[in-house]
């Protein structure tokens, strides 16, 4: 996730939602109540100035994705929904989706990927996003934090939702869902052994049993919860310690983690920190199954894992870079990423080839390591 995306989120779930029947009596009744028949002025002028407002919205909503109000280059005109319709909590299959938005991940395989649109549209595709087809949600109440997902193949996932955050992330509870039949019925599995305190994100399963997910607030240091049953009962690690020359304090100064990736029995998560080198990445190895944490390396900028010692950080309007000794050395890397948003991609690989970026909804996707990009179809829209 990049750092504008928390404010983006909140404000297209704000705008989301279609007007309510009492709004809409409300409105029809102010339209005709008093107005007469023989004079259209004032009726107009009132569409005028709705037209005028859409139009603002969508000029601020356009600005806020770099100015880009088309599709990318070379992006398809749509993803190709080849399922019977199912219903989604709006209550209807893939309404339209209006851009910018966000997308979570969650890429299993070299052709398997799924993405979670807006918080309210699951789809998959099993042709590494040539066509998407819509898969069900369980129903659960929708807001901040959005829902995130992870799967381990094309039918078998989980689903996290979180309930709203006490101030400074002191409180929050979270739901974690489960299928095995690609969404046709989720369950519940309990979040046994996950505190309340802290806020919770960065769900991530790495086979049918071992899953992660990180607790985190401005004030303490960060843990990540671990699962060796499939999600049924969890256990804290003991806090991420702080990496040379970082000192965690309260005020915000403490390491935010993202997802766990596994390579074996290594396990390897990165966490952002802001010092005075800026947006800066401390990655934590594990060998004790997630245990226990200790510090590898660091770098300026998001990365994201290939293998145990091949990391990438895919930057756009500057080389990317690669390590291939696990963030000892650091060299060029040929890519030609590009995008009009201007802030840094959140990019899941699904082996050291494959691999998809997306920022403010719209996916990219790599099957040569991260050289070559090409615009896919994002599910909705």
């Amino acid at each position: 996730m990049n750092a504008e995306e928390p404010d983006l989120r909140r404000a297209l779930g704000a705008r989301s939602g279609r007007p309510t029947p009492e709004f809409r009596a409300r409105f029809e009744s102010a339209l005709s109540a008093g107005r007469p028949a023989s004079s259209s002025a004032p009726r107009l002028a009132l569409a005028v100035a709705m037209v005028l407002t859409v139009a603002v919205v969508g000029a601020l909503l356009m600005s806020r994705q770099g100015g880009r109000a088309l599709p990318p280059p070379g992006a398809a005109s749509g993803p190709r929904i080849v399922n019977t319709p199912l219903p989604t909590p709006r209550g209807c299959v893939f309404c339209p989706i209006q851009m910018p938005t966000y997308a979570v991940l969650s890429a299993p395989s070299d052709n398997v990927v799924w993405a979670l649109v807006q918080g309210e549209y699951l789809a998959r595709s099993t042709d590494r996003g040539t066509t998407w087809e819509q898969r069900p949600l369980p129903k659960f109440e929708g807001g901040f934090p959005p829902p995130e997902i992870s799967f381990i193949d094309d039918h078998e996932g989980w689903l996290a939702t979180g309930g709203s955050p006490a101030t400074q992330c002191s409180f929050q509870t979270t739901a974690i869902w489960h299928t095995s039949d690609a969404g046709a019925t989720w369950n519940q599995v309990g979040t046994t052994g996950i505190g309340t305190s802290q806020c919770k994100g960065m769900l991530s399963f790495v086979d049918h049993n071992r899953g992660f997910i990180d607790g985190f607030d401005p004030n303490h240091a960060p843990v990540i919860y671990r699962t060796t049953d499939g999600g049924r009962t969890w256990a804290p690690s003991k806090p991420l310690p702080d990496p040379p020359g970082f000192t965690s304090q309260g005020g915000g100064f403490t390491l935010q983690p993202g997802p766990v990736r596994a390579f074996g029995p290594t396990l390897l998560v990165q966490a952002s920190m802001n010092n005075s080198e800026g947006y800066v990445q401390a990655v934590f190895s594990s060998g004790d199954g997630g245990a226990t944490w200790s510090y590898v390396a660091r770098r300026e900028g998001l990365l994201v894992f290939l293998t145990s010692t091949r990391w990438l950080q895919v930057n756009i309007d500057q080389p990317s870079w690669e390590t291939t000794d696990a963030g000892r050395s650091w060299h060029a890397y040929a890519s030609d990423y590009t995008q009009a948003a201007g802030v840094a991609p959140d990019v899941v690989f699904a082996d050291s080839a494959v691999g998809y970026a997306t920022v403010r909804g719209s996916i990219a996707r790599t099957i040569d390591g991260g050289h070559h990009w090409v615009w896919i179809g994002t599910p909705g829209t």
